[in-house]
């Protein structure tokens, strides 16, 4: 199970990392596509402040555990943690949003998986050897 669990987490984290870096090409290359994320009432800026701890601790922290899982180092779930820790505050941070603004819901919606499957596969992939 814990191969399969491991093989299952390195799809979702690939998948999760390249679909981000799509996702913010698409904002960056097609400002009118921004639209569809912002909250009412909010600028460009708002949601463009978020790039680079998202580049960095959701994109970059999903491919390099993805790329630790796969190798089998032991660094690979620390950094699981640390993605897991920043894209649940994120898609809390975008759910309180939505529903205090009542818009935004398209990022919340496609953030939501992060709150089920990110902390299911980091308490599963703990090192049993640790």
């Amino acid at each position: 199970m814990f191969s399969n669990l491991r093989t299952l987490a390195i799809w979702f984290l690939v998948i999760e990392g390249v679909g981000s870096l799509i996702w913010w090409s698409a904002l960056i290359l097609t400002p009118a596509s921004r639209a569809a994320f912002m909250f009412p009432g909010t600028s460009d800026a708002t949601l463009l402040a978020f790039m680079g701890a998202d580049l960095i601790l959701f994109t970059g922290a999903s491919l390099l555990s993805a790329y630790g899982l796969q190798q089998k180092r032991k660094w690979a779930w620390p950094v699981l943690c640390l993605h897991t820790g920043a894209a649940v505050y994120a898609t809390l941070y975008c759910l309180a949003l939505s529903l205090l603004s009542g818009g935004g819901w398209i990022g919340t919606i496609m953030m939501a998986p992060c709150l089920v499957v990110l902390p299911y596969l980091t308490w599963n992939l703990y090192p049993k050897d640790r």
